[in-house]
Formats: structure tokens, sequence, C-alpha cells
């Protein structure tokens, strides 16, 4: 189709007219004008690239020699690729180190809270007391990475040992009682004779009793839940008093302790009462009795062990009954039910008597002699 379908470029006239010899000369001449341009600009992006000038013998009028105090900026400001992977690397050893303080319990932060900055010290002792400071204004999360850094950086320091403890307390400092149990756990377990361990496993029960539910209005009572965290209460605070019953946080642990086993017999109480109404009088009494031996400190009373004994009459249980009223009388010989229960076992003594008469053990017919049998030595009639 020739030239005869383009028809300008650039405002000039591509058509038959010009011929052949006209556009062959438009040609050469763009080639001649923009070789020079395509040589500077790829030297220019060569000498780029490479940061400095290519040496040569001497200057022509196109060539740029670098001066002296240009070649000392970029030897100080180094090579760009090598400065890329050198900040990446410590990008990554900052990503390593809050990884490895995530590890030893430095927790990131729960909702509500902001990631405190911290300033790291060149000494155990000193990031201790930064720790300290920090936890003495009740900056828990800050003063946790502290001593996790301690941890980390100096795991061979006595302060690394105190610092796993800190680190629960900080934990439970921020209500995040799961962790902190946790904490607390492990540090008993790898330092069962450290001074720190009763310590810890005081605030192993502590931590317990904080996630007990509590009472609010239009929900159920504490005694209808899940009483998970009130067992797990009385048994690490239980067992902390059996070891340590003189620490200097028994008297704390016992008020705690009786707090516990007061929601305890509150909801055994539910249960028997479930029962009570069911008129199942076996499962009943089986609770009562639960408070009687287990919860007697806060719940046994004379019109308990009353009503342990009423149940227990009505279930013809004579020496049930009689144990029930004796410990009544043992325990509250001033008791204004003592005569009521008086009265009530001689009525189940009366009552197993009359039973006892009318159906005495000898009253069964006598059985018929049996036939003797083949082998048997006396003749047969």
């Amino acid at each position: 189709m020739g030239f005869k379908g383009f028809r300008s470029f650039n405002g000039l006239s591509w058509g038959p007219s010009w011929g052949w010899g006209r556009a062959t000369s438009v040609l050469a001449l763009g080639v001649v004008c923009l070789t020079p341009l395509a040589c500077a600009s790829s030297a220019g992006s060569q000498t780029a690239s490479s940061g400095r000038a290519q040496p040569s013998g001497e200057a022509g009028s196109g060539d740029r020699v670098q001066g002296e105090g240009e070649e000392d900026i970029d030897q100080a400001a180094g090579d760009p690729d090598e400065l890329e992977a050198s900040a990446d690397s410590e990008d990554s050893d900052d990503s390593d180190d809050d990884e490895t303080l995530e590890q030893l319990g430095a927790s990131a932060p729960a909702r509500g809270e902001a990631l405190p900055s911290v300033s790291f010290q060149a000494t155990a002792e000193e990031n201790w007391k930064a720790g300290e400071a920090e936890f003495e204004d009740e900056e828990y999360l800050a003063a946790q990475r502290y001593y996790a850094f301690i941890r980390s950086k100096f795991p061979y320091s006595s302060y690394a040992v105190l610092a796993e403890v800190r680190i629960a307390d900080c934990q439970a400092a921020r209500g995040r009682f799961i962790e902190a149990i946790d904490s607390y756990q492990d540090f008993v377990r790898r330092h069962p004779s450290h001074k720190k361990t009763p310590y810890a496993m005081f605030k192993i029960g502590e931590s317990y009793h904080a996630q007990i539910p509590g009472d609010w209005l239009l929900l159920p009572p504490s005694y209808e839940k899940d009483q998970g965290a009130v067992q797990q209460a009385e048994k690490t605070l239980g067992d902390y008093l059996k070891r340590f019953p003189n620490h200097e946080d028994a008297e704390r642990a016992r008020a705690l302790l009786r707090e516990v086993q007061g929601k305890l017999a509150a909801h055994e109480r539910f249960v028997a009462d479930f029962y009570k109404n069911l008129e199942k009088d076996r499962a009943y009494v089986g609770r009562l009795e639960v408070l009687r031996r287990q919860y007697a400190e806060v719940a046994l009373t004379d019109e308990l062990l009353l009503e342990i004994a009423t149940v227990w009459a009505r279930l013809n249980e004579v020496d049930k009954t009689r144990s029930a009223v004796e410990e009544l009388h043992a325990k509250f010989p001033e008791s204004k039910v003592g005569a009521k229960a008086d009265a009530l076992m001689n009525k189940t003594l009366a009552a197993a008597a009359a039973t006892t008469t009318a159906t005495p053990p000898n009253s069964q017919a006598p059985a018929a002699p049996q036939a003797p049998t083949p082998d048997d030595d006396t003749p047969a009639p």
C-alpha cells in the first residue's frame, strides 16, 4: 500500500510527492541527531549505577571526572544495596528480639493498652531497677518488658530468677490471670526450693480467687454458676497453708480460703435444696453430709445437724440419725433445738423397735423335711 495510508507525521505530509529520496534523508537525519543523546544517557546511567566516575586517560569534552570530595561522600554513604541489606538485617534483629521477649513473658498489649517505649540498660541490675520503677508507677507492661529483657540477655544473673516472678506479678496486675497462673506454676516447678516459691504458691491461689464470678443484678448468683475457679482456689490455697502455715501471706490466704469455702458451701446447699424439692431424700441428705464434713468451719450449725438427723430418720437409718444427734449435743450443748433432736431420736428408736417386734428373726415357718436320697443310710419306707 506504500505511503498512501500514512498521511502525516508531526505536521509533515508523507504523500507520494515526497518520494523515496526525501524520506530516506529525513530518517538519516533523525538517526544522526538521536545517537549522541542515547550515548550520553547510557553513560550517565552507568555512572549513576556504579556510584563513581569511570577512569580514563584524559578527560574529553563530553566526559565528567569526579572530584575527591564527592568520592569521599560516596564512600561514607556506602553502597545503597549494602545499606538496604543492613537495614533489613537490623529490622530482622529487632523482630527476633521482640519475639524472644514475648516468649520470655513480655506479652503483647491487650485491648486498650498501648505498647510502651522502653530504654533497655547495659546491666541486669540497671534493667531490674528500671523495671521496678515502672512497676511502682503501675506501668506494668513496660515493667514486664524490662523483666523479660533480663531473662533474655542475662539468663545467668540472679535477677533473671526474680524476673520470672515479677513477670507473673505484672500479668496478674494487668488482669491476665490465666497467664499469671501459668507463670507462677512454672516458677514453682523450676525452683521448688527458692525463697520466692511460697509467695508464688500463694499468688496462684489468689489468681484463681480473682477469677471467681461475682454476683450481679439480674444475673444468677455465683453459687449457681460453674465452680471450677472456686475449687481450684480452695485446693491451691489449702496446699500453700499446709506447706507454709507461718509464711507472711498465710493470714491473707486463710481469709481467702474461708471465703472460698463459704462459696462452695452455698453451692452445696443450692444442690441439696434442688434434690429436696424433687423429694430425693438420699441425694438430699448426701449433699447435707458434704456440708457437715467438708465445710464444717463455715457451714456447720445445730440447725444443719437437726436437718440431717431428720432426713436419716425418715429413711429409717437409726445409726446415722444417732450420729447427727450426738454431734449436735457435743458441739452445741446449749442449743435450743437439742430437745427437738432428742424427741426425734426417741421416735426413731421406737419405730425401729416396733418394726423388729412385728417381724421376729425366727418367725419363718420351718422347712418341710426332704425325702431321703438313695445314698442315705436310712432305708426307704
